[in-house]
């Protein structure tokens, strides 16, 4: 290759327009494309070049070459230049072979007739309580190219090139080409595998480039947008720029609306990388309706671990205990948050198996921080090892009242004040896994609706349930404490709870709504 090759080829790369000239070069000499692959430039032609709603012109010339069967030599080449490559540089190599994917990848594209225009792009293959603005869609769905707005839920889209976008609403986003959406307002992750390297996302501000990883991108009202690298490798760069920086793992960039670039560290709680599959139809359950006149609290429902568990009630130093008061369906338990609480045998859930609790509660407004925890709970109170639910009592963990899962030391915390001495139907559904975590697994349901969250932490889900420390469930009592001589603030809980229900499943949103309204599940 001659001098003025090298230095046309150097000057592509760092962004100068030569484009022109270099088009011309490889007319008058084919052979400077395969030189081209030596320096790893095709991924560069043909998938990270900044995007151009009018192609560059080299860049359209390479496709157009890729496109014609009489240049099918152009890939073979490459392939050859590749072996050259790993046998000499194997880094290098690698580099290379990503380069190969991508202009592997796009030859099948421009050729195969399944990928022409107006064909299929890619598949809904999970949703959870997805409502969509335009159209109704259901799992299995083919996606064409156009527009796609999810008001409500979650969705797994799956691109036909194996790349998966998981979808919180309320998301606008558009299916552009294969390897190219856009993303208008709204949060998503990808997760690339190595054959669609190259995959493309742009926002009003920004453009990413994948370089095989999993990334949260986000965008506001506004247009601004952050990307938050979760595993592996990105390009990204302000829409209005050239040049692009790389960005790795626990690394992020936040583009304002005025394409001022901030770097950032990538805040994985900020994003849902997983949706729960379907509930078994025939799940096992107890439930404890919190009706009768005896100091024990009857438990019934299908069984769990082939048992059943009612509750005893407890007062501590000769206080009252636990109460019945009028309830939503029929009587309640009322807890004083001064010394009732009530016992089981239930050991819980344990481990990252999936679990649904419901149950209604009515919280005072005079609810104080000394009052708040412990609705009801299990486990071991050591990180990740509990799993306690309360109205959210801790300022300093996020906004008071709100509905609170914790695992110690790891909690998502919800966005409704229950704080209106009204009665409220609350759901938390776990979705098991080896991955299960708290900032991806756990979703939860007010008065039959989705809630958003206003924290989430990032922790893995293992409730501990055989330690000797461990606790079986309680109503009405903080995990912490100590033992019975223990009679401090903040371990008891204050405020009404009805009908609740514990499964050993993740329900989906229609049945958590049917309990909700009848009181038990649809038939």
């Amino acid at each position: 290759m001659s001098k003025e090759h090298e230095q046309l080829i150097a000057s592509f790369l760092s962004g100068e327009d030569v484009a022109e000239a270099l088009l011309q070069a490889c007319r008058n000499d084919p052979q400077l494309l395969v030189k081209l692959a030596d320096h790893a430039v095709v991924d560069r032609l043909l998938a990270f070049q900044p995007y151009n709603e009018n192609e560059n012109l080299f860049a359209a010339e390479v496709r157009q070459r890729l496109e014609s069967k009489e240049d099918e030599s152009f890939v073979h080449d490459v392939h050859l230049q590749l072996q050259k490559e790993k046998r000499r540089k194997p880094i290098f190599f690698i580099r290379l072979a990503a380069a190969a994917c991508v202009v592997i990848s796009l030859t099948l594209f421009l050729k195969a007739p399944d990928f022409m225009p107006g064909s299929d792009l890619a598949q809904l293959t999970s949703s959870r309580d997805a409502v969509w603005k335009t159209q109704a869609l259901e799992n299995g769905d083919s996606l064409k190219k156009g527009l796609i707005s999810l008001n409500q839920g979650y969705s797994e889209i799956t691109m036909n090139n194996g790349v998966r976008l998981i979808l919180e609403a309320p998301i606008e986003l558009e299916l552009k080409s294969l390897d190219l959406i856009k993303v208008n307002h709204g949060r998503l992750v990808a997760r690339v595998p190595k054959p669609a390297i190259g995959f493309t996302v742009l926002t009003p501000s920004s453009e990413v480039v994948d370089l095989g990883t999993e990334f949260g991108i986000s965008v506001d009202d506004k247009g601004a947008s952050e990307v938050h690298v979760l595993d592996g490798e990105v390009k990204a760069r302000p829409l209005q720029q050239k040049t692009f920086s790389n960005l790795v793992v626990n690394e992020g960039m936040a583009i304002d609306e005025n394409q001022q670039v901030t770097l950032i560290q990538s805040n994985p709680s900020k994003f849902r990388r997983a949706l729960p599959g379907r509930s078994s139809e025939n799940p096992n359950y107890l439930h404890w309706s919190c009706d009768g006149e005896e100091r024990v609290l009857e438990c019934g429902g299908t069984g769990i671990y082939g048992q059943f568990y009612p509750g005893e009630f407890k007062a501590l130093e000769g206080g009252e205990g636990p109460t019945y008061q009028n309830g939503q369906f029929g009587e309640a338990l009322y807890l004083n948050g001064k010394d009732a609480y009530v016992t089981t045998d239930f050991p819980g859930i344990g481990g990252n198996h999936p679990r649904t609790v419901a149950f209604w509660t009515k919280v005072p407004r005079d609810f104080t921080f000394d009052n708040g925890y412990a609705m009801l709970g299990w486990g071991l109170m050591e990180k990740g090892s509990a799993w306690q639910v309360s109205p959210n009592p801790t300022p300093g963990e996020g906004p008071l009242g709100r509905l609170r899962i914790g695992t110690k030391s790891a909690q998502v915390i919800g966005t409704t004040d229950l704080r209106d001495n009204r009665w409220h139907h609350v759901a938390i559904v776990m979705y098991g896994g080896d991955e299960a975590d708290v900032s991806t697994h756990i979703l939860m349901y007010v008065d039959g609706r989705l809630e958003k969250t206003s924290i989430k932490s990032v922790a893995k889900i293992s409730t501990q349930l055989d330690h000797p420390s461990s606790r079986p469930l309680m109503f009405g009592r903080n995990l912490r404490f100590v033992d019975d001589s223990e009679n401090v603030g903040e371990n008891f809980f204050r405020g009404w709870l009805d009908e609740i229900y514990i499964f050993d499943t993740a329900l989906e949103q229609e049945k958590i709504q049917s309990l909700m309204e009848s009181n038990g599940l649809p038939n």
